[in-house]
């Protein structure tokens, strides 16, 4: 074989190892306030303690800047769109770290959140029931996050019309 196909063939497979390089399918994003900006609320996701985040089966990432915007966006998803949902994580409120929300240990209450839904998240759930009880809150299951009525601030239930819902 000439030694220029060669070449070309070594940097053509050196290509294709370079693209599939990047993020594993499924694996949270990294949060950049200047570029992303939340579906539901349209508010821009500066504060990470509060964000989550949904991965569908064609590698689209929606990023949330309050648990309860995922909760809404979930909600309004038709069940082939809720079936290429691949993973869908939230931050936890100590470490910061993304969590699978299916495995995390929820609390509401009264918590300054970004859309006042006082939804925030946590890997332990000892450290969750520490922190429902330091806030007169209550703990939450994910199921309970997706399917119980979302309420602003624990006082006034969430008004669908006005989201659209």
């Amino acid at each position: 074989m000439k030694p220029r196909i060669m070449v070309l063939i070594i940097l053509w497979c050196l290509s294709l190892i370079g693209c599939s390089a990047g993020e594993v399918a499924g694996t949270p994003r990294k949060i950049d306030p200047t570029i992303d900006i939340c579906p539901v609320c349209r508010m821009s996701v500066i504060d990470e303690h509060f964000a989550a985040q949904i991965i569908d089966s064609q590698g689209r990432v929606e990023i949330f800047d309050d648990i309860g915007c995922m909760s809404i966006f979930m909600r309004r998803l038709e069940t082939g769109e809720k079936d290429s949902i691949i993973a869908s994580y939230v931050k936890d409120f100590e470490s910061m770290e993304w969590l699978s929300a299916q495995e995390a240990f929820y609390v509401q209450g009264r918590i300054d959140t970004p859309m006042s839904f006082g939804i925030v998240a946590f890997a332990v759930e000892g450290a969750a029931q520490k922190f429902a009880e330091e806030v007169g809150g209550k703990q939450m299951t994910w199921e309970q996050v997706q399917t119980e009525p979302l309420t602003i601030g624990l006082d006034i239930e969430f008004n669908r019309e006005e989201w659209g819902d």
